[in-house]
């Protein structure tokens, strides 16, 4: 079992934690002991050069959320110097602030970010991609069974086609991936088993599975209102 929470994603979080508690949100999660290689937060937008080193030396990990962090205008995250401190940095976002949050997305707008930032070398296109793969699993703890085809591992892989139009002149295939327009999915597998085969999901039907969003989404638009 790990831990997570979402921590100095915004500056007013970081001006509430100073005033009730006298420190960053990053002090605060390590007088509580939320700090260590069982833990990862989502976004860590606003760290000093101190909390970085904090979150390195302890071995925690970060979701870096960047379309969500630019749909709220929470900020940059200090991608390029998590990493070069050794932090092991995922890639995550969801809808609920983010309403397109595809995964080659997120590494297009990751290095987008740190390069708006911090220049044009701030971020690679494989550093991006392997934030989306083995720093995810590292986040999660997993990095000996995800992350990379390996023997042994497990056989979650996702294939994106970037020989069609629109990615014949990109000469690097994970330059088009990362840089190119998104990618169609033609296979994934989740454990070995199919789950999309040539961009449509063989394991629940489409229609069901947004019929499904729309219910759950009127059912916590009714709870709000009841409260």
């Amino acid at each position: 079992m790990r831990l997570h929470t979402h921590l100095a994603e915004t500056v007013d979080e970081q001006e509430q934690c100073l005033a009730e508690f006298g420190t960053t949100p990053a002090g605060y999660a390590q007088e509580l002991g939320w700090l260590g290689t069982d833990v990862w937060f989502a976004h860590a937008v606003h760290l000093s050069d101190e909390a970085i080193g904090r979150v390195a030396a302890t071995g925690t990990g970060a979701a870096h959320c960047p379309s969500s962090n630019a749909r709220l205008g929470a900020g940059v995250c200090r991608t390029p110097e998590l990493l070069e401190a050794g932090v092991p940095v995922g890639l995550g976002d969801g809808p609920a602030s983010s309403e397109l949050s595809g995964l080659a997305d997120e590494m297009r707008q990751a290095v987008l970010m740190a390069r708006s930032r911090s220049g044009p070398r701030a971020l690679t296109a494989r550093r991006a991609l392997h934030m989306a793969t083995l720093g995810g699993a590292r986040c999660l703890g997993r990095s000996a069974e995800l992350g990379s085809l390996e023997s042994g591992k497990l056989a979650d892989v996702a294939l994106w086609r970037v020989d069609g139009f629109g990615y014949d002149a990109i000469e690097d295939p994970v330059v088009a991936l990362v840089f190119g327009p998104q990618p169609p999915l033609e296979h994934l597998m989740v454990g070995g088993a199919a789950v999309v085969e040539r961009g449509e999901l063989r394991t629940v039907s489409a229609e069901s599975a947004a019929a499904a969003g729309r219910r759950a989404h009127r059912r916590i638009l009714d709870r709000e209102q009841n409260r």
